[in-house]
């Protein structure tokens, strides 16, 4: 698709490729969704009880469940009840399932489906549940497919902020933003994170909608630059309400004006627009602290649940994370147990490893450009990014054995627009075939995945 561009021209062929991606990306996503029985992914249950728990009662859920029997049994254990998750996604979702009640009272579930004895060995479905939908995979009730389909649009959102961080870090390159964008629509990890209830869809794209506002201010102009200073603040303010994994952005945030530095040089001007950053993205988190009942009793709890672990406090621990890691970052379904050819995660371990060298060379050698972000310095946001998530990764592992892939996503945007400058940078004029085949390969591997992984592995007997 990018071969159809050159560097600077085809701005009408460019929007209808944007179109064609974004169109491909929501039919995987809904196909991933449609296909995905009921609560069959990592901490659903868990995710959509949170948000539910905010529809009846319009408050935090606590520690301690609200109430036991058949709602609770097994589902609590299984879904790990993440009450001490920090509540944005949530309140975003729960308008949703109180108006699928308002609409058709009763439909809302009141109990998770029996957990199937044979799992993981001998089932792929965690939960038993009857064959009547398409292919023999479980109906979902009304309000988890709406969630889902929220979760859809999240990350059409962010598809769309990942081609304006590419057009920004690459100077207006159509081919290296169309690149970055068609190659992330089509991670079948990424449409499979697509299709149901988790966090982690809204951290992926307020980690985009952070990055491109950090490029934004590496402009040199400094008209209204307090008011862009605080408007990402703002953002940033969204992130710290949605999951500590985002924490990363503050540090991130402080980069950036330290690379404004550089153009303004006054130390000055860059202690002032921290305060100002960091002010506006801590505040509303510190007043929540205090004054929203049951978030103070979050934060600690999660202070205390990541506290390392002294035998995970080793290089061979460590290295053991890998394996499963690169595989499920790619395509691994289900709870962590619907597994795809392995073709895959070692094809795209090797594609993803040369764009990086690409970028890395570039970075050694790039110059700052006049009137635009320094290329330098978006890169090293971009890297930064990937440094500073992958920290949080492995922090996290030393307290919790968590090896997934999906909590690396984060990074998925300046991943894919590194890997595309990459391959700009090493390729040159067969850039544009480069590009293409790329997009295509990565469109492949989804189909592959789709129907030859998760819809076999879902399809029940009728």
């Amino acid at each position: 698709m990018p071969g159809c561009l050159s560097r600077s021209g085809g701005g009408n062929m460019a929007r209808w490729l944007l179109i064609l991606i974004l169109a491909g990306y929501v039919l995987l996503a809904v196909a991933y969704s449609l296909g995905t029985p009921p609560w069959e992914a990592p901490d659903e249950p868990a995710h959509y009880l949170y948000a539910e728990y905010l529809a009846a009662h319009g408050t935090l859920p606590s520690e301690v469940p609200p109430h036991r029997g058949d709602y609770w049994e097994d589902g609590y254990v299984t879904s790990l009840y993440e009450w001490y998750q920090l509540p944005l996604y949530y309140a975003l979702v729960a308008p949703q399932i109180a108006f699928v009640n308002q609409l058709r009272p009763g439909t809302i579930p009141e109990a998770f489906p029996p957990v199937d004895p044979e799992f993981p060995e001998a089932a792929d479905n965690l939960f038993v549940a009857p064959p009547d939908g398409l292919l023999g995979v479980p109906v979902a009730p009304p309000s988890l497919r709406i969630a889902r389909l929220f979760s859809v649009a999240l990350g059409l959102g962010t598809l769309l902020v990942v081609y304006r961080i590419a057009m920004l870090a690459s100077g207006g390159d159509q081919a290296v933003a169309l690149t970055a964008t068609g190659a992330m629509a089509f991670l079948p990890q990424y449409t499979f994170i697509s299709g149901y209830v988790t966090n982690d869809n809204l951290v992926i794209l307020l980690s985009s909608l952070c990055l491109l506002s950090f490029l934004s201010l590496l402009n040199r102009s400094n008209e209204r630059v307090m008011w862009r200073v605080a408007g990402t603040g703002v953002l940033l303010a969204f992130a710290l309400y949605t999951k500590l994994s985002l924490l990363f952005v503050v540090p991130l945030g402080i980069l950036c004006l330290l690379l404004r530095l550089v153009y303004h040089r006054s130390v000055r001007q860059w202690l002032l627009e921290c305060s100002v950053l960091v002010g506006v993205a801590v505040l509303p988190l510190f007043l929540g602290i205090l004054f929203l009942p049951g978030m103070r009793e979050q934060v600690v709890y999660a202070n205390l649940s990541l506290q390392a672990k002294p035998e995970y406090m080793s290089l061979e621990y460590l290295a053991g994370l890998w394996p499963q890691t690169y595989t499920s970052f790619w395509a691994w379904f289900g709870w962590m147990n619907v597994g795809t050819p392995r073709w895959i995660a070692h094809t795209m371990n090797l594609v993803t490893f040369a764009g990086l060298v690409g970028s890395l060379v570039l970075l050694m050698r790039g110059k700052q450009q006049d009137q635009r972000p320094s290329l330098r310095h978006s890169l090293v946001l971009l890297w930064a990014t990937c440094g500073l998530v992958a920290i949080g990764f492995i922090r996290f592992n030393l307290s919790v054995r968590q090896p997934q892939g999906r909590l690396l996503f984060a990074a998925l945007p300046a991943l894919v627009i590194l890997v595309a400058l990459g391959y700009r940078n090493l390729t040159g004029k067969l850039y544009p075939a480069v590009g293409t085949s790329m997009v295509f390969l990565t469109f492949v591997a989804n189909l592959v995945c789709l129907f030859g992984a998760l819809l076999p592995a879902y399809a029940l007997p009728v």
